[in-house]
């Protein structure tokens, strides 16, 4: 039985390092972004695509109706947070398409890896039992 190849690459050690470095520097350049403990996930409302359309909407009621804006809201601030979310939305499309990528790259590997080491497997164990069975004495 032939077993599947349908990925057959490596990753040099140079190549490995070189996209470490890279992750390393993104990280860098995202160094003000913040990761939350699920404690603080938990208490956050939850936004979806809608959520952040409302808050676009609301954005346009804020400059049409600067007077009923309430003080204690800053607007700049809350443009500058929606701004964030469409810079962070396009680093993810990448990203995620990436990550897929690499997911599913490393399934298939580790498929392809494991069925013939199960045959490695069971080929040796199949071997050592039948030199382990008595041999039966021959008939005279």
């Amino acid at each position: 039985m032939k077993f599947p190849n349908m990925i057959s690459t490596t990753i040099s050690d140079k190549d490995l390092k070189d996209i470490l470095t890279c992750i390393h520097g993104i990280d860098e350049k995202l160094s003000d972004l913040v990761t939350l403990t699920e404690e603080e996930l938990t208490a956050l409302p939850k936004t979806r695509k809608n959520t952040i359309e409302f808050v676009k909407e609301s954005l346009k009621l804020a400059e049409k109706y600067p007077d009923l804006v309430p003080k204690n809201i800053d607007i700049g601030e809350v443009k500058k947070d929606v701004e964030l979310i469409k810079a962070i939305d396009m680093i993810l499309g990448s990203l995620k398409a990436l990550v897929k990528k690499l997911e599913d790259s490393e399934i298939l590997a580790g498929s392809e890896a494991y069925l013939p080491s199960l045959a490695i497997y069971n080929a040796v164990k199949t071997r050592q039992a039948v030199k382990r069975r008595p041999k039966e004495k021959e008939k005279v």
